[in-house]
């Protein structure tokens, strides 16, 4: 009896088992959005996730997701698929509208909802199924669409001590979103600092909510503090995007210099010591004196003079030298509220900046006689680019080529896609894009021309050194420059004639994109047994 009962025991407790496996394993749904429970202010997609990889069959005639107030309806018609798209999500996709552009042209455009309301669809029955041949139930769901509102006021901006945050509506607030992520407060440096606690507090008016951090925050510094739409939840809406700005400042006495250490400056003057949080600053008679160090081993003494609450530090000789200065304020020097300064030391670096006037060095092909041009290489004594307008246009991208007899010729620059050098700019004449490259057709009319070199407008740099936050970079100098002068080519050209009759077969003729022809019908420059013609 009891060998019965215990066999009895485990196949109930391996039924049992088997049970809870299948409900494990079970094919539901797990999420779907947008939910009834967060509204949104617009709907591009439908996603339903599961449990199991699915197939998905659209029902003929797509998905009606139906305005409940309206009685308005788009269609769910398409699936939204890619390789990167997991397989257990469905992602419905709305039908597409016709549309003409400015320029007439046809095309389909996505549909999508905006309009504030509560809808609903029904995903049938069917139309889901898990890889395993499981059928997903139909399902109705509904979704709200609502209109933003803004973040009228928020408190502390400035505060010692940031431990709460409260914030302000003209909107009652009825529900408070944290995101899943949760919220942080972050440094200049969009660093997390503190973590905003999931809990928070809502007024009795509900018109201000309280956001309290994990720790408060006393380090001196600016802070922020992202909040992204929808957090806050009204009965007319949800909260727009709000970015807030927090200082945390010091309330402990101190002093600064007008110079920081590891600055880098043009021009060295005198120091200025001021201060924060002071009520009264006296300079000790007879107190230790400002030094400076300088770059090739001297030494400076400054004068203390102290007026309005702050004291200038001024020295006999200026600093010109560049190099690295060492500043010392020593300890005792001064008293703040009645408690001497401690020491503070600073280094400033001197450099000067040294200008290379633009030069152009060279030209190819070199002015004088030359059979023809097609490109000209306008090289520079640095590197330099081509100014933009307002517009952020090239101002040079195109420049004009003048003939003697008239008659004017466009050079575009080549932008040779990384091919160029640096210190150069490339003209083509009469250039035409084709297959995604510009191509030239040479000026051969027997002639002289000229290039106005100020039509080429360039910025240019002058040396290599330290930008505004400390790193190597190349210093630009001189916007919108040019150099003065004027280029003169005498073409050649080919054999001049009035015209060129020809028999079929007795001449081999091309043009100067290479086509045969077979008889000239008009002026033009052509090959003509391997020789240039101008035909007048």
């Amino acid at each position: 009896m009891r060998k019965t009962f215990t066999l009895f025991f485990m196949s109930m407790f391996l039924m049992i088992g088997t049970v809870v496996a299948q409900e494990d394993n079970a094919f539901k749904l797990v999420s779907v959005n947008p939910s009834s429970d967060n509204p949104v202010t617009s709907v591009y997609q439908i996603q339903l996730e599961f449990s199991k990889d699915i197939s998905v069959t659209l029902p003929e005639g797509g998905i009606d997701v139906v305005n409940n107030e309206t009685k308005e309806v788009l269609k769910l018609t398409r699936l939204f698929e890619a390789e990167w798209m997991p397989k257990n999500v469905a992602a419905f996709l709305f039908e597409q509208k016709a549309v003409t552009d400015k320029d007439g042209k046809e095309e389909m455009q996505d549909q999508y909802l905006q309009t504030p309301g509560t809808y609903s669809y029904t995903i049938p029955a069917g139309c889901i199924k898990s890889v395993d041949g499981e059928e997903f139930a139909g399902q109705t769901f509904t979704f709200s669409i609502v209109t933003t509102f803004p973040i009228d006021g928020y408190s502390p901006v400035n505060t010692d001590k940031l431990e709460k945050i409260e914030l302000t509506f003209s909107e009652e607030i009825v529900k408070v979103v944290m995101p899943s992520a949760g919220m942080s407060v972050v440094d200049k440096y969009w660093t997390p600092v503190v973590a905003i606690k999931n809990d928070v507090v809502i007024s009795e008016d509900k018109k201000t909510v309280t956001l309290e951090l994990e720790t408060p925050i006393t380090t001196p510094g600016q802070y922020n503090l992202d909040i992204y739409q929808g957090v806050f939840v009204s009965n007319n809406g949800i909260s727009a995007y709000h970015s807030l700005f927090f200082n945390v400042i010091d309330t402990n006495p101190s002093f600064s210099l007008n110079y920081e250490n590891g600055d880098r400056v043009q021009e060295l003057g005198n120091l200025e010591i001021t201060f924060n949080n002071v009520k009264e600053v006296k300079l000790i008679e007879n107190g230790p004196k400002v030094a400076a160090y300088l770059p090739g081993g001297g030494e400076a003494e400054g004068t203390a003079t102290l007026a309005d609450g702050k004291i200038t530090v001024t020295f006999e000789q200026s600093f010109t030298e560049q190099g690295e200065y060492w500043f010392v304020v020593p300890a005792g020097m001064f008293t703040m509220d009645g408690v001497a300064n401690e020491e503070l030391q600073v280094a400033v670096t001197l450099y000067t900046l040294t200008i290379t006037p633009l030069e152009v060095v060279s030209v190819t092909p070199a002015v004088g006689e030359t059979e023809q041009l097609e490109k000209i290489v306008v090289k520079f004594n640095q590197p330099i680019q081509l100014s933009m307008d307002e517009n952020w246009q090239q101002i040079s991208r195109e420049i004009k080529l003048t003939c003697d007899d008239g008659k004017e010729y466009i050079l575009t620059n080549d932008p040779g896609f990384g091919t160029n050098a640096a210190d150069e700019l490339v003209y083509l004449a009469n250039a035409e894009w084709v297959d995604n490259a510009y191509k030239s057709t040479p000026i051969t009319v027997a002639g002289v021309y000229t290039l106005n070199l100020a039509d080429i407008v360039v910025d240019h740099a002058a040396e290599e050194g330290i930008d505004e936050w400390g790193y190597p970079a190349t210093i630009w100098h001189a916007k919108k420059q040019s150099c003065a002068g004027t280029c003169v080519w005498t073409v050649t050209g080919g054999s001049a004639v009035e015209k060129i009759e020809v028999a079929a077969g007795e001449q081999v003729i091309y043009d100067l994109l290479g086509r045969r022809v077979e008889k000239i019908a008009g002026a033009g420059i052509y090959i003509v047994n391997g020789k240039k013609m101008i035909v007048k």
